[in-house]
């Protein structure tokens, strides 16, 4: 197996070729030939790790707290694009960040007239943990259930 095996899928390599990207592979067990990635990466990991030991999250949801975090970073601007932020740079269009809330804070989730009965509470506290991607919602946690 070459590296460390994240860009080795079929599919990756399809979309490569097919915009004419040529790829190169680092050497077994040098990270440090691929430094910017390996930094990045790195960076990721340790924001992750202080959010969620900040915030005493279960380890289970490492994955969600990492897509947070790059969801987060995609929207901060950088220097290595003069200021920019990764999406704009992308995407050509400003970020909107009026949704962003702060990690790890309480959270009221509406429960739906069709789950609740006559007495039970219209929201559940929860603790905010990320971002969808694919619909206009939070990501919460409760810890009660």
């Amino acid at each position: 197996m070459l590296g460390g095996g994240e860009y080795l899928s079929n599919e990756f390599s399809n979309f490569l070729r097919s915009h004419g990207i040529k790829r190169q592979f680092t050497c077994r067990y040098t990270p440090q030939q691929n430094g910017v990635a390996e930094r990045k990466n790195r960076h990721i990991a340790e924001v992750a790790w202080a959010l969620m030991d900040e915030k005493s999250m279960p380890k289970h949801f490492w994955f969600e707290v990492v897509h947070t975090v790059v969801y987060i970073m995609n929207r901060t601007p950088i220097a290595v694009v003069h200021g920019m932020t990764p999406k704009e740079w992308f995407t050509s269009k400003k970020p909107d960040v009026s949704h962003l809330k702060v990690f790890g804070y309480i959270a009221y989730v509406h429960v739906p007239d069709e789950l609740w009965k006559k007495l039970d509470p219209k929201a559940e506290k929860c603790i905010f943990i990320g971002y969808s991607l694919d619909q206009k919602r939070y990501h919460c946690y409760n810890p009660h259930r």
